[in-house]
């Protein structure tokens, strides 16, 4: 029961806790690339050219609505990082002066971006825990102030950030993926296009953000708030689906229902085990009655009362179920360790749960147990001795 209500416990902060770190005061909107091809920007390139996506446009409006308090930009460079000659699955992300402030992630080691390095387009950089392992040696922990090359640009890496959630953004991936450069850097650098390789064919993809976190004032008018973003989006896009959206706030209170039913899942689960573990006890001191009739005949014959024989055997009942509950307690919390130490999945036990356990196995003991006490007291001491 305590391993089980560990495991469940455990899933469920876990999953919690990345959808927190996403922010539940934060609404995401992300562009997506359409099935169909998008707006171009003239009938002479339409088989070259591919815009979609958010936009300043959307941002400044956005900026403006009520309940907004501020809003995070972001875009993929869509750059190809190779190490040596291995493509890896790193992004090049220009973001905002705000977007660690905004995150679930922190500075591990070195500095944050300064408002000069935006101003001044600096080529500096900010990565995250996974780059570092992927495109340095492993021994080379202290990589800040090292250079590090993307396509045919060279950044000098200032800070590295650890997402401990390892939270995911939609499209564009985790923090601990991303090389972050000021997004000035970034426009100034690769503009707002990229070249996109598509069969035997070209195209070149526009993109002006990939990504917006729009961070509420209050919570509780953020369903509104994400409404009146969407109707928005809908309008100015039109019927091209290139973009999306998602609220944590929602998807916390959707996954503490997931995580509650699975609870009762669970505790259903170790319930049915306990009635069964009851049953064994009952049949287990039945038979043990039996065959002590003797003890109990003679205990009778020397005048022991009914009530003294009942007491005694629910006494016996109650010890060894409890008992057995420590040991129980134990194996739990053992199996609980076990796992999390094996899989790295995070377990849960907390001493209420265990106090609980420990009461409902004296408590079988005592439900279990009364029948055959009872049965006990009601042996005949002639009857008894005569069959001996």
């Amino acid at each position: 029961m305590i391993a089980m209500l560990a495991i469940s416990e455990g899933a469920k902060r876990s999953a919690l806790a990345q959808i927190e770190a996403m922010g539940i005061d934060r609404i995401i909107v992300f562009s997506k690339r359409p099935s169909l091809t998008g707006k171009s920007e003239s009938s002479n390139s339409a088989s070259m050219i591919e815009r979609y996506g958010l936009t300043q446009r959307d941002r400044s409006h956005i900026e403006r609505m009520d309940n907004v308090d501020q809003v995070i930009g972001l875009f993929d460079v869509r750059k190809k990082i190779l190490k040596g000659l291995t493509r890896t699955n790193l992004k090049l992300i220009g973001c905002d002066i705000n977007f660690l402030n905004e995150s679930p992630a922190f500075l591990e080691k070195g500095r944050w971006f300064t408002p000069a390095d935006f101003k001044n387009n600096v080529p500096v950089c900010v990565i995250g825990k996974n780059v570092r392992r992927e495109m340095f040696e492993l021994g080379d922990t202290n990589v800040v102030g090292e250079m590090l090359r993307v396509d045919d640009k060279v950044y000098r890496i200032i800070g590295i950030i650890n997402n401990p959630y390892e939270s995911q953004y939609p499209e564009i991936g985790g923090q601990n993926d991303m090389i972050l450069i000021p997004q000035t850097t970034g426009r100034a650098f690769y503009k707002d296009y990229a070249f996109y390789r598509e069969g035997r064919s070209s195209k070149i993809i526009r993109v002006e953000f990939d990504l917006f976190l729009v961070k509420v004032n209050d919570t509780a008018y953020i369903d509104n708030t994400a409404k009146r973003l969407s109707g928005y989006l809908e309008k100015t896009h039109g019927e091209i689906a290139d973009w999306g959206m998602v609220v944590p706030f929602e998807l916390l209170k959707q996954q503490e229902q997931t995580q509650n039913i699975f609870t009762i899942v669970m505790g259903s689960i170790a319930g049915i085990s306990l009635i069964v573990g009851g049953i064994g006890i009952m049949n287990i001191m039945l038979a043990s009655v039996f065959e002590r009739r003797k003890e109990i005949g003679t205990r009778r014959a020397l005048g022991a009362q009914k009530s003294d024989i009942l007491l005694q055997f629910l006494i016996e009942t109650v010890f060894l179920t409890s008992l057995g509950g420590v040991i129980g307690i134990a194996v739990g919390v053992g199996i609980a360790r076990t796992i999390t130490y094996y899989s790295g999945m995070p377990t849960v036990y907390s001493w209420w749960s265990i106090g609980l356990s420990l009461v409902i196995s004296s408590l079988v003991g005592v439900i279990f147990g009364t029948y055959p006490a009872y049965q006990a007291a009601q042996q005949n001491p002639i009857t008894v001795l005569r069959s001996e």
